[in-house]
């Protein structure tokens, strides 16, 4: 889709995300992530019990709120 690495965002709690955090233009640890994920993140959102991943997409994109 020719999207810009820069334009990406990605959410991990598992060392086995790191990769891809680091790798996205916004890397984001959810609040119950292992302590080497929050550390490289660009950010940490809530848990996924209190929905971390709609908090942050709502934080950078927030035209979705149009879809409430």
């Amino acid at each position: 889709h020719n999207i810009p690495f820069s334009s990406v965002i990605a959410f991990g709690d598992a060392e086995n995300d790191i990769s891809m955090l680091k790798f996205a233009g916004i890397g984001v640890a959810m609040g119950n992530a292992q302590q080497p994920v929050k550390d490289i993140a660009d950010e940490i959102t809530d848990d996924n019990e209190h929905d971390g991943i709609a908090k942050s997409l709502y934080k950078h994109i927030p035209q979705l709120h149009t879809f409430d």
